[in-house]
């Protein structure tokens, strides 16, 4: 693999699979660098002609989608052999880490921000929703498909971003050979899909009610001993209920998590328009306004306090990965010499001689 494509160099490896992440950088005018993620198609997968097409008509769809709570695609194509699509990097982590720190430390997130979070999220899936043919004004009918908690980003500046709008579907549907289906990704995935049915944006509306219950108690809203359990549990079996995991669930955000996860799609929301009114009224009612601040401050204290991981981009860019090897150098260093200084002692003591002598709020759950 050579480290150029095209102008773009590859700085590490983020994420593999069908499509590999990597971190990279661009030269940009008066001799600026511009940190960004590339994504490439797998060689292998590449020689397929029809798989690249397919990759390459995603990647001029998700260029399309401009908007603050989206992450942007600003280039995409083939060079150096190399099938590729260069995003927008955001150095900030996604609500899986998020999730996970918070768990870690045995808290809760205050429920109007992670309310604010998951109306972001919200506001970017109805603009790709809503999106028309410019030439017939039809729906395109676009939805995301794979919302998980990986592909929501807090950016630093305290935005929430969608990421990989149509990337990950394309990646779930051309699995590696020999690939061994995991059975608990499907807690994500609304009942009428994983029946076969035919799906509308009401699934989107359930992948993140899910996401949305999880950031609010570090749980899912099912509960199995195996995977098998879960994939019965969501087709036939009610959620646990959110104020099991916390007491403390306002009413109304109870409400709307019982709506966003329905299982019959006609009780459900109807879009992501009317999931976030409901957000921004809850928020309101609460009297305490969620503000950009807050969320960056969250951002801070989670990358303050995680260490990279590989299948997100570092917090501080590259700068991140140097630390940890100049810490392992010096290390090195320093057992080496303590080595030198033991050999020689020994030597000496055969021979006779002695040689001398400012965070976000958080509530316990």
């Amino acid at each position: 693999m050579t480290s150029h494509v095209g102008k773009y160099q590859r700085v590490r490896l983020l994420a593999e699979g069908i499509i590999e992440d990597h971190l990279a950088k661009a030269a940009g005018r008066w001799g600026s660098e511009k940190t960004l993620v590339l994504q490439c198609l797998r060689p292998d997968m590449a020689e397929d002609v029809g798989l690249a097409q397919i990759f390459l008509d995603t990647a001029r769809m998700a260029a399309r989608l401009t908007h603050p709570h989206l992450v942007r695609v600003f280039d995409f194509g083939k060079a150096d052999g190399t099938y590729f699509l260069a995003r927008e990097h955001i150095d900030g982590p996604s609500l899986r880490r998020l999730i996970k720190h918070v768990a870690v430390q045995r808290m809760s997130l205050p429920a109007t921000l992670c309310a604010r979070i998951i109306s972001q999220a919200c506001e970017g899936l109805a603009f790709v929703h809503d999106l028309t043919d410019p030439k017939t004004n039809q729906p395109l009918g676009l939805i995301h498909h794979c919302i998980r908690p990986y592909n929501i980003l807090l950016s630093r500046q305290g935005t929430a971003k969608m990421v990989d709008f149509g990337v990950d579907y394309f990646r779930s549907r051309w699995p590696p050979q020999h690939h061994v289906p995991n059975l608990s990704q499907h807690v994500y995935m609304a009942p009428e899909d994983i029946r076969g049915l035919p799906v509308d944006r009401r699934v989107d509306v359930y992948s993140l009610g899910v996401v949305l219950y999880e950031l609010l108690t570090t749980r899912k809203p099912y509960e199995g001993k195996s995977h098998w359990d879960v994939f019965q549990a969501v087709l036939s079996e009610p959620m646990v209920p959110a104020e099991r995991h916390r007491p403390d669930l306002p009413d109304a955000l109870r409400a709307i998590l019982a709506r966003a996860l329905a299982k019959d799609r006609d009780q459900r929301y109807p879009d992501c328009h009317a999931f976030r009114k409901d957000l921004e009224e809850f928020i309101r009612s609460e009297g305490e306004p969620v503000t950009p601040r807050q969320v960056a401050q969250l951002v801070q204290q989670v990358t303050a306090s995680d260490a990279p991981t590989v299948s997100a981009p570092a917090p501080d860019g590259l700068a991140a990965q140097a630390r940890p090897r100049w810490r392992r150098g010096w290390i090195l260093a320093a057992a080496v010499g303590l080595a030198v200084v033991l050999g020689g002692g020994a030597l000496l003591w055969k021979m006779g001689a002695v040689p001398g002598s400012e965070k976000v709020r958080a509530t316990p759950p």
